[in-house]
């Protein structure tokens, strides 16, 4: 099977044959030109020229030429209308007879059709070969008379020409041929490092691979866009490995916790000796609450692992999606009051998404804030906020407790997987907003907003 020709190889080929259509045509043109202005001279010189505000007439029968007719008489047999000269003037008679005067040397091979009625040029042949070009003009009483004038200085200077071009015409082939590919290869370099360094990746899997591309032509925003590309798969990664490596570590301590109270109830049975009643509930309950857990914890890891992808983007009443939130979060209150200002706003995105994120805020400030007091949120298109009566959060958490998994000192005795504002954070992003405090970091409280691209609010 024959091997496709590289493309560098193709691009140089094609190249070269546009580089000879190109050559060709401009030495075929340069011919032409040439071969018309030199026959164009010789007619001109064999064409009588009039003197300013003169006309041409017809020449009247030289007498001096008739003379020589009985002293050299022309005669060619079978071809008594078909008589030249060369380098000089000839008579033909109305018998079809020629003569000529001794210093001219006569030639054949020319119609002369002496009912011609002004001055004609024909092309001819000399007895020796040599072409001619012949001036045929009437001079009276059927006779014509013939100027004729060799071409042969015409022909020398066109097979020169066409030497000379064909010459040149190989010569710019080679030359074209050879910065064609010089071109093709500088061209295509950057090319060939992209495909060198998409193998690599795919051979090692090395996403952290430098694409050496640069450039602002098609080649270079073609490395760019790659570079991009492996880019963001090695930050994919490197949070897929984050998360499994993260939840590993969570997993192990309610794990566990879980097994413990599971051997504990199978010790118990395999011995014999039954936990005490208040005891064994104890432990159910414990098992309830971690399965509980576990159950939240794989929900909120399936909900952090969802590609971007899959959300739905359909247009969302944000005022239904705020009250469905604060009807769910009001059943886990203890003792809080929620109070909901919001306006009809939507916006193009997922619903349950977004449910869910508004969800974990409030169940953030529920968690964080003392019983019986005020969680308000307000709402307008394009943001929604919500604030509690917590301790809030000090300036140099505010960007970590965005982060999965991440638990300040005083959360990790209290529930949670310290997965929920990542969540609210990723499923913003998600869709085109931001979030992030807006309360003075050194007072009481804290205030969350949402920043969201809507569409309108409902009129």
């Amino acid at each position: 099977m024959r091997r496709p020709l590289l493309l560098r190889t193709r691009l140089a080929v094609i190249t070269a044959l546009v580089a000879t259509c190109v050559i060709a045509g401009m030495s075929t043109a340069t011919w032409l030109v040439t071969e018309h202005n030199l026959r164009a001279q010789v007619d001109e010189a064999l064409l009588p020229k009039p003197a300013p505000n003169e006309t041409v007439t017809q020449p009247a029968r030289p007498v001096d030429l008739a003379l020589y007719c009985e002293e050299r008489p022309l005669e060619v047999p079978g071809q008594t209308d078909k008589v030249v000269v060369v380098q000089g003037v000839q008579l033909i008679g109305p018998d079809g007879k020629g003569c000529a005067p001794p210093w001219v040397d006569p030639v054949v091979t020319i119609a002369a059709d002496r009912t011609v009625t002004e001055p004609t040029l024909r092309d001819g042949v000399s007895v020796a070969g040599d072409p001619v070009r012949v001036l045929v003009r009437p001079v009276g009483e059927g006779a014509v008379m013939l100027t004729s004038r060799s071409l042969r200085d015409v022909q020398e200077t066109l097979s020169e020409l066409r030497t000379l071009l064909i010459g040149l015409s190989v010569l710019g082939l080679l030359v074209a041929g050879g910065a064609g590919l010089l071109l093709t290869r500088r061209t295509l370099s950057p090319l060939e490092r992209l495909t060198g360094a998409a193998e690599h990746i795919a051979r090692t899997e090395d996403l952290d691979t430098p694409i050496d591309v640069a450039g602002r032509d098609e080649v270079g925003r073609l490395g760019r866009a790659f570079a991009t590309m492996t880019g963001a798969l090695s930050e994919s990664r490197r949070r897929q490995r984050e998360l499994v490596t993260d939840a590993a570590h969570e997993l192990r301590t309610p794990l566990t916790s879980l097994r413990t109270n599971v051997d504990l109830l199978a010790m118990s049975e395999n011995s014999g000796r039954p936990i005490p009643a208040d005891r064994r509930a104890t432990v159910i309950s414990s098992l309830q609450a971690q399965t509980l857990e576990f159950t939240e914890l794989i929900g909120e890891l399936v909900t952090l692992a969802r590609d971007e992808r899959e959300l739905a983007h359909v247009e969302v009443d944000m005022a239904t999606v705020i009250d469905q939130a604060v009807h769910r979060a009001t059943s886990r209150t203890h003792g809080h009051r929620i109070e909901v200002d919001t306006a009809e706003w939507t916006l193009q995105g997922d619903a349950t998404s977004l449910e869910r994120a508004v969800l974990n805020l409030l169940d953030n400030a529920i968690k964080f804030s003392p019983p019986n007091t005020l969680i308000t949120v307000h709402s307008q298109p394009g943001w929604i906020t919500v604030t509690d009566q917590g301790p809030g959060v000090p300036e140099e958490h505010r960007t970590a407790v965005w982060g999965r998994f991440w638990r300040s000192t005083e959360a990790r005795a209290l529930p949670g997987s310290g997965l929920g504002l990542a969540i609210v954070a990723d499923t913003i992003a998600a869709h085109g907003g931001k979030v992030h405090f807006t309360d003075p970091p050194t007072t009481p409280g804290a205030t969350v907003r949402i920043d969201l691209p809507h569409t309108a609010p409902r009129s």
